[in-house]
């Protein structure tokens, strides 16, 4: 038996600080006495997050460094607007730090040189677990200072460790347990799936490897979960369609009150048997496998490229860390050139989707005609049932039963043949919806590809390959409004 197939916890430790500092050797061991008892505390893989401004950002930075967490480093501004900020001194320094970090990522933009600081350090929050930030205390100076930070970090509920940059007192904000810290319902859901192969070994300490098992772990569990869903969504109504015809023979065969009350049962059981478990289940698993492909998609990039953050998806911000963190440990990854990317991208994201879409866009129209008859169907045998009531009830009046009866069988039989025609027409009505959607999302795949091979440079393809993703996300915002659903009834 080889080992599981599991994404490590992780625990993403961002920073804000200020420049100036009165004491920086005093304020440097308070950070690394934080970063070593969050080390060896063994609740999670611990790394940071973080820019490398003069100040407090470049002493977490190299602290990070000196105890070999890995390091994940946000720019505020390009590398060649940053240095302007620096003296040669500390730029020498920053510069140590970027060539070890596990990644370096630019947050700003067109905005503000203040806003590009306040965007840079709004990012660092939502990338992290908790926030650590060597603070004084007082209002921020301008845009983008440790009070802005702080701020947004407590009206998130992230936890806060508040480092006075003075006194040295500590304090911590919005206070949560270890267990809650790291508590990750769908990231351990997800992990205790059953592994595909439990006796193929797993390259564990190749990130790479690691990430690719357990994307398709987590792929043939949805995959599993996916027809056993279709085929028994359709029991709801072949249900309903029996009671209407147990609770019509009520009218005319022997023992009314047992066909009454079989045919009541199965109404009830039509009602209940809505398949919620099961659901669920595949949604779940469907929207994870999904968002690993995405990321596996730019594993080989040349720079960081999130193409699904944890807004999208707030369940699987514990998912994103793990995958990110392992990409940045993927030391050894093949750096690929663009041609090599555009074609892998192509023919092993692209051109799947371009079938997938295709072949479900068929699907659905089959699933609807199917639909469809069923409709004519039920209307037909509707129909004929309720003749065969009616004029049992007033011109043969030989059944030898109460009118009540006959009215209460009549009633109940129409009831159920309501509901059955009912919920035929919803499952056609979403075979028509999801025909047309997969219709337009083929089509617009189609032009995607034409421009992604027509793209020459690194920008202008990973602008391409990002419009794809974010149509591609459509799918999954709707699988989670979906699962959100079922959970709540």
């Amino acid at each position: 038996m080889g080992p599981p197939i599991r994404l490590p916890a992780t625990v993403a430790i961002g920073f804000t600080g200020h420049r100036a500092l009165g004491d920086e050797a005093k304020c440097r061991k308070a950070i690394v006495d934080f970063l070593e008892q969050r080390r060896t505390s063994g609740s999670g893989f611990v790394y940071g997050i973080s820019s490398v401004a003069a100040g407090g950002d470049l002493l977490f930075a190299e602290s990070c460094v000196q105890l070999a967490l890995p390091l994940c480093v946000l720019l505020p501004l390009p590398v060649e607007e940053f240095r302007k900020d620096f003296d040669e001194i500390s730029w020498s320094r920053a510069e140590q730090v970027l060539r070890k970090a596990a990644s370096v990522d630019v947050t700003g933009g067109n905005q503000s040189r203040d806003e590009c600081y306040y965007e840079c350090g709004i990012e660092t929050v939502q990338q992290s677990r908790l926030l650590l930030a060597l603070w004084d205390g007082e209002p921020s100076q301008g845009l983008g200072g440790t009070e802005d930070v702080v701020s947004f970090a407590k009206g998130l509920g992230r936890q806060v460790v508040w480092l006075h940059s003075t006194t040295g007192d500590v304090d911590i904000i919005n206070e949560k347990t270890e267990k809650e810290l790291l508590d990750d319902p769908e990231l351990e859901f997800l992990n205790h799936l059953p592994d595909p192969n439990p006796n193929a070994p797993v390259e564990a300490d190749r990130p790479e490897a690691l990430a690719r098992a357990w994307f398709r772990k987590v792929d043939e569990s949805a995959t599993r979960f996916a027809p056993q869903f279709r085929r028994l969504a359709a029991i709801p109504i072949i249900f309903t369609a029996a009671a209407a015809l147990l609770s019509g023979a009520g009218s005319w065969a022997h023992g009314v009150g047992t066909w009454l009350t079989i045919g009541a049962a199965f109404g009830i059981m039509a009602a209940v048997l809505r398949l919620n478990k099961r659901r669920v289940l595949w949604v779940r698993t469907r929207i994870a496998a999904e968002v690993c492909r995405s990321v596996l998609a730019f594993w080989s990039t040349p720079a960081p490229y999130e193409a699904i953050g944890p807004e999208v998806v707030p369940e699987l911000s514990g998912v994103l860390m793990s995958l990110n963190l392992l990409r940045m440990l993927d030391r050894g990854r093949s750096k690929v050139s663009l041609e090599e990317f555009k074609q892998r991208y192509r023919q092993e994201r692209l051109a799947s989707q371009i079938d997938y879409f295709f072949n479900h866009a068929a699907q659905s129209a089959a699933e609807a005609r199917r639909y469809r008859a069923v409709i004519w169907a039920c209307i037909g045998l509707a129909s004929a049932l309720n003749v065969w009531l009616f004029v049992g009830a007033f011109v043969n009046g030989n059944f030898g039963l109460e009118p009540w009866r006959q009215w209460l069988a009549l009633g109940a039989s129409i009831a159920f043949q309501i509901a059955t025609v009912g919920g035929a027409l919803l499952a056609v009505n979403d075979c028509d919806r999801r025909r047309q959607r997969y219709r337009d999302l083929h089509q617009q795949l189609g032009k995607w590809d034409s421009q992604l091979e027509a793209s020459r440079t690194w920008p202008s393809v990973l602008r391409v390959a990002g419009r794809i993703e974010r149509a591609l996300l459509a799918e999954l915002i709707e699988w989670r409004s979906l699962a959100c659903l079922i959970k709540t009834r």
